[in-house]
């Protein structure tokens, strides 16, 4: 199981601090082997899982690149210049729009990367694009549910085991999963307990899935739910 970086998100980080991050951290984020050429696309997609969070405006090296950014969210792809980028995350509201987070972060070039926003934590990490068997995707799980337990999750049909023991702020390991529709099935990790079930779940091959578990259990505003992220797999 791979634990990507994750940074709290309940203080603005100084800038001497991320970059004593991107010192220690090296390659655990915005990574994966890639050679740095500026000239392959480089990519990444936000998505809003606070639930205690309202809207937010998203800075990427100084420029606005999201506004009144809502929980539920997904952005569209936003470009990327590889090399070192600035993430910075502000309150969207009236008057003074204060800084809740500031982050450095390494980005090698041709790879799409994803970062997922919730209540205490910003997770980011890299779509595995990776070459798949003949008729087969490839997919990974983001646990970003704050109030919910480590959980186990099965595409039934298949009944492929995507994630377990899987703990809030951790990103599985990539699974192989063929083309077709599942149910995703979502439990506690130690009991078994059913929490939710996601029906009808497309899967088509030559793509990197990323299900990111967000909400609340027994929130009816913020339901417990997954939000299901894509994009190719390189040849």
């Amino acid at each position: 199981m791979k634990n990507r970086l994750f940074t709290p998100l309940s203080r603005a980080v100084p800038l001497f601090a991320a970059l004593l991050l991107l010192t220690v951290a090296g390659s655990a984020s915005f990574t994966a082997a890639a050679a740095q050429d500026t000239a392959i696309a480089t990519r990444v997609q936000f998505l809003h899982a606070g639930t205690d969070l309202d809207q937010v405006e998203v800075h990427l090296n100084g420029e606005g690149v999201l506004d009144k950014f809502a929980y539920g969210d997904v952005s569209d792809w936003v470009t990327l210049d590889p090399g070192t980028v600035q993430l910075t995350i502000t309150r969207d509201r009236a008057g003074f729009n204060y800084v809740i987070f500031d982050g450095v972060y390494p980005v090698p070039a041709g790879n799409d990367y994803y970062v997922v926003i919730t209540g205490d934590l910003v997770m980011a990490g890299a779509f595995d694009t990776s070459a798949a068997v003949a008729d087969a995707s490839r997919v990974q799980v983001t646990h970003a549910s704050v109030d919910t337990p480590a959980v186990n999750i099965v595409a039934t049909g298949e009944a492929v085991e995507l994630a377990t023991d899987i703990g809030f702020g951790r990103t599985s390991d990539s699974a192989p999963l063929p083309a077709g529709t599942f149910d995703l099935e979502v439990t506690l990790a130690d009991t078994g307990e059913a929490l939710v079930t996601v029906p009808d779940v497309t899967i088509e091959s030559g793509k990197s899935y990323e299900f990111v578990l967000v909400g609340t259990p027994g929130d009816e505003d913020h339901p417990l739910d997954v939000v299901v992220l894509e994009t190719e797999l390189k040849a």
